[in-house]
């Protein structure tokens, strides 16, 4: 673990409640929830094994286990865990298994294990993009889907707050962003590892959402960017 990974590691650790309790609240959270719940239910098949890299405390899990996947997830907060073994019980979802883990010891599983991996707002944390992709997509059988989401470079709200970030510090997550993608840019990295993009999405509306769709749509006015891709 690098000093900088961990340093992101105790920021959702800080986090880990409020962070979840967005699901329950926030009309951002609502959107990626509905969003990431209608890609897994068109992308995981009963009996996939799935990968959760960076599962948070679980949401995204949870929906592939009720697709019928077995899943795998992991996490480097020990607080994110422990929130989502406590909803794994109380839902009584038994084919997941929840891992303290970082994604760096994805690289002592054994290749071509998943029908499918996820990883939400994750991967932009870490210094080595293209790296940390290869490394998930090496976990890929030939056919496998791999569905990630990145903060989305070309919205004029990320934008604002890396100037901001410059300015005042704030927001403070900033100082652990490493990574921002545009869809065209999320694109060619896939197939630069072998995987063919299949569809992407726009989601997560700022504050003045309104005014940014006016100025240049979805592309420019959302935060976040996922991707849906097939290996080979």
């Amino acid at each position: 673990m690098t000093a900088k990974t961990a340093d992101a590691v105790d920021w959702h650790e800080s986090i880990a409640e409020s962070f979840q309790a967005g699901y329950d609240h926030s009309p951002r959270f609502r959107e990626r929830l509905a969003l990431w719940r209608d890609l897994i239910a068109r992308h995981v098949a009963p009996g996939d094994r799935v990968l959760d890299a960076g599962c948070g405390a679980g949401t995204f899990s949870f929906e592939a286990a009720r697709v019928g996947a077995s899943v795998t997830a992991i996490d480097g907060s020990a607080a994110m865990i422990a929130l989502a073994r406590k909803r794994q019980q109380e839902l009584g979802l038994t084919d997941i298994d929840f891992e303290v883990a970082l994604l760096d010891s994805l690289s002592a599983r054994p290749a071509g294990t998943f029908d499918v991996v996820l990883s939400s707002s994750v991967l932009e944390y870490l210094p080595d993009l293209q790296g940390e992709v290869a490394r998930l997509v090496r976990l890929l059988k030939p056919g496998a889907r791999l569905i990630l989401s990145l903060p989305n470079s070309e919205s004029l709200y990320r934008k604002a707050e890396r100037v901001a970030f410059g300015l005042t510090g704030r927001p403070r997550y900033f100082a652990h962003v490493k990574s921002m993608a545009s869809a065209s840019e999320l694109a060619a990295l896939y197939r630069q590892v072998g995987v063919v993009p299949v569809e992407h999405h726009f989601y997560a509306a700022p504050p003045g959402d309104r005014l940014l769709m006016q100025l240049g749509g979805a592309k420019r006015s959302k935060t976040l960017v996922v991707m849906v891709g097939r290996l080979g």
